[in-house]
């Protein structure tokens, strides 16, 4: 790998640690600003069924099954390309799986006053090659 063709990150985007340790920004999704956990060990980048209107976002209509870290099998529904940006500038175009994201909300909301809307997955900070800077607490893409 050459490291001379990577481009300079552009954008930083400040992240902030909850108290179990988890770590979320505020980004845009299709021009609407949402709370996004950073999660590296998600293989694809994630809406709660519950946001799906916020973020006008348009699903494909045949559900099929996915499996967590736990290997426990859900559905989910992926949706059409979807923009996603920060202090709108273009990070990527890239489809999500919608989700239900209660459980996950119902945990952070036992130590935490936040509702999370999404997750930012391995998807898209692999193919933009993300860099997590945990001294200043930024998302570089």
């Amino acid at each position: 790998m050459s490291f001379s063709n990577l481009k300079p990150h552009e954008i930083l985007i400040k992240c902030y640690l909850l108290e179990t340790n988890h770590l979320f920004c505020k980004i845009e999704l299709n021009d609407v600003s949402g709370n996004f956990l950073i999660d590296s060990g998600a293989s694809n980048s994630c809406i709660n069924l519950d946001s799906q209107k916020k973020f006008k976002l348009e699903k494909y209509k045949k559900p099929y099954s996915a499996f967590g870290a736990g290997n426990e099998k859900f559905d989910a529904f992926k949706t059409k390309k979807a923009k996603l940006s920060y202090q709108k500038k273009f990070i990527e175009k890239l489809n999500f799986l919608l989700i239900d994201m209660e459980p996950i909300n119902v945990a952070l909301n036992k130590s935490e006053n936040i509702s999370i809307d999404g997750i930012i997955g391995a998807d898209v900070l692999i193919k933009k090659n993300a860099v997590l800077n945990y001294k200043s607490m930024t998302l570089s893409f």
